[in-house]
């Protein structure tokens, strides 16, 4: 949202005086049809400024990500695994999804995403492959395995990874996930968007099967709603909001939080209460 938006927002943020009822319907919130749609806009372009990967990328740098969790937290990881190797200017190797946690899910990457509309639609970010390259059919460099702090920053990443990037040519981040900073600077913001709203598209059974489901919905009823019910406490303490539940709540979470040494607590009233919205 830009910075010049009106004080009305931040007094009535999703509140029902913002939203105009569509023609020949009922009070029901039209988010297209809002107010304040034009301070809205879309975070995705590149800046003229940003180089290109052929531009930064140097040659023998490779970053390899191994994920971890569920299929969200693995997302997570894939998104800033791009802008981790954005940062220290490497080529992605595709990164391998956690097949080991609670679930034993044995899907790879490209069963899950389309990979090379994954590889293309990045290439003038990150210069990402499938695989290392091999010579007389064997890998050239042993990986060195490695991992980073939670809430890793930039410089963070070229302290800690790139001197051993320059030593070694090939780095494995292991249990890869939220492990970079929610603070960057705009350019890498918005490379994190193209690559969570573009670039991560999934395979076409995936879809056809999501698609089939959307229509067997809309046959029963036009209007549909989904619900995620994970309201837990890890999964609050590690939002960083408080959700009003007084000093107690304050006890509880506070507790939990300390497992993560480089979480921020959220003071963005905006975000804390879409949180709320969405997991009450």
């Amino acid at each position: 949202v830009k910075r010049n938006i009106p004080i009305e927002l931040h007094r009535s943020l999703f509140g029902a005086d913002l939203f105009s009822v569509p023609s020949g319907g009922s009070a029901s919130h039209d988010l297209w049809g809002s107010k304040l749609s034009e301070f809205f806009h879309g975070c995705s372009n590149a800046s003229s400024e940003f180089p290109t990967a052929e531009a930064v990328t140097h040659p023998n740098r490779y970053l390899m990500i191994a994920t971890s969790g569920g299929l969200n937290q693995q997302r997570t990881g894939i998104i800033d695994a791009v802008v981790a190797a954005r940062i220290l200017n490497t080529t992605l190797v595709v990164p391998k999804l956690d097949q080991k946690s609670f679930w034993k899910d044995a899907s790879d990457f490209a069963e899950i995403f389309d990979v090379d509309w994954f590889i293309s639609s990045l290439a003038k970010d990150v210069k990402i492959i499938k695989q290392l390259p091999k010579r007389d059919g064997k890998i050239v460099t042993t990986p060195y395995i490695m991992r980073v702090p939670r809430k890793c920053t930039p410089k963070c990443y070229q302290n800690r990874v790139l001197p051993l990037l320059l030593k070694k040519h090939v780095v494995q981040l292991t249990k890869f996930d939220y492990r970079l900073s929610n603070k960057l600077e705009t350019n890498l913001q918005k490379l994190r968007c193209r690559v969570n709203y573009h670039a991560l598209k999934f395979t076409d059974p995936i879809l056809e099967m999501g698609e089939k489901l959307i229509q067997r919905m809309k046959a029963k009823s036009q209007h549909f709603m989904a619900l995620h019910l994970r309201f837990e406490p890890d999964m609050l303490a590690f939002s960083g909001c408080y959700y009003g539940g007084g000093e107690k709540e304050r006890k509880e979470l506070g507790a939990i939080r300390k497992r993560w040494k480089t979480l921020h607590v959220r003071t963005h009233i905006s975000y804390c209460l879409l949180m709320t919205l969405l997991c009450n």
